[in-house]
Order: C-alpha cells, then sequence, then structure tokens
C-alpha cells in the first residue's frame, strides 16, 4: 500500500503488539476469475525467534479454500481504530482528513494438520475469553460437538513475509492543531475516544 514517509511504521515490534491487540482481519487471496477472493477472519498469533504466523479457520465450503490451494499465499489485512478529522479545529484554513490505523500482512498459507487446528481452537476461544469475568471454555462442550463443527471447517496459517504498516494520526500536524484534534475527538462517540488515545500515544510510542 501507498504509505507517506511520516505515517510508515517499521518497529517490527510495535507492528506484531498490534496484531495480537486487534485479532481481526480480511484475507485477499487472487482468484479464478481475475478478482480477489476475500473472506473476514478473527485469527491466533503465533510469534517466537524464528516463527512469525497467523493462525484462522474458514468454512470448509468458502471459495477461498480453493483460492488458497490454487495461489498458495494471499495477504491480510487488518484495521485499527480510525475516524473521520473536521478542519474545523484547526487554527488554519484547511481541508478534512481520515486517520487510521492499518497492517498489511502478506506471506505463504498453508491447512493446519488436524491437530494443529486442535490446538488452534481453543486458543482462539481462550483468547477472545481472556477479558470477560464467566469465561467459557472449549472442553465443556461435548467432543462430538466439536467433531461435528470441525468436519465444517479447514484451519490455515499465514506465515509472515512481509508487513507493510501506516498509522496515519495526525504526525504531520503541529502541536496546536494535534492537542485540537484529540480534544475534540475525546468529547464525542466511543471510537472517536479509542481514535484520540491512539493519537496521544503516537506521542509516546513503546519502547
Amino acid at each position: 500500500m501507498y504509505i507517506p514517509t511520516e505515517f510508515e511504521i517499521k518497529d517490527q515490534k510495535l507492528i506484531l503488539e498490534f496484531l495480537q491487540q486487534h485479532p481481526f482481519g480480511t484475507l485477499a487471496v487472487n482468484g479464478a476469475g481475475g478478482f480477489p477472493v476475500l473472506v473476514h477472519v478473527p485469527f491466533t498469533c503465533r510469534f517466537g525467534e524464528t516463527i512469525k504466523q497467523l493462525e484462522f479457520h474458514v468454512a470448509s465450503e468458502n471459495e477461498i479454500v480453493a483460492a488458497i490451494a490454487a495461489a498458495g499465499q494471499g495477504k491480510l489485512i487488518v484495521l485499527g481504530t480510525h475516524g473521520y478529522i473536521s478542519s474545523s479545529v484547526y487554527t488554519h484554513t484547511n481541508v478534512p482528513t481520515y486517520n487510521y490505523q492499518a497492517v498489511h500482512v502478506s506471506g505463504k498459507l498453508e491447512v493446519l494438520n488436524d491437530l494443529e487446528l486442535q490446538e488452534h481452537l481453543p486458543q482462539l476461544v481462550d483468547g477472545f475469553e481472556s477479558r470477560r469475568v464467566h469465561k467459557v471454555h472449549m472442553d465443556v462442550w461435548p467432543a462430538d460437538l466439536i467433531e461435528a463443527y470441525k468436519k465444517e471447517i479447514v484451519g490455515f496459517r499465514l506465515e509472515i513475509r512481509q508487513t507493510e504498516a501506516a498509522f496515519k494520526l495526525s504526525q504531520n500536524r503541529n502541536e496546536v492543531d494535534f492537542k485540537r484534534i484529540v480534544d475534540d475527538l475525546s468529547t464525542r462517540t466511543y471510537e472517536e475516544k479509542q481514535l484520540a488515545e491512539a493519537m496521544k500515544h503516537t506521542k509516546c510510542p513503546i519502547q
């Protein structure tokens, strides 16, 4: 994707942390008809010194299964917070803009074997349940129920070969306008407040 220099994120630690914090994305794979085939999936992360992988599953009848088999690679698009920035808060006349966080992950796609899929599913559930007070775990469900569902899905891993990251968060604005944008967003919807927090974070990035 096109990324102006002031918005480009190259810190791999920051990118991997972003993926862990935003475990839902859109996978794009080249299709036979000339158009990309897309699917929206939650995913788990496997990050080690030598391993950088994302794992997910889709319905076995989804057309992307055949597309993955043919292409063998794809790109996962993960969005973070985003929102409209009104130029009404600027100290000078200018056009409005849109702020966002986006990471593109490209790499090789492989099918998970039965054991790997068996490990992936509880990791996925546990990840999303981790912040809930009353958590549920897969071991409370009947084994025959899980086996029935497993027959209807296919698991995949995306081996990360390339990452592209753009955090367009008003880094190019002067200090006064930056603060005015943050203050304006902080009084609005929950999503816009989240964007304000992300913008403030750009002033104190993860070390």
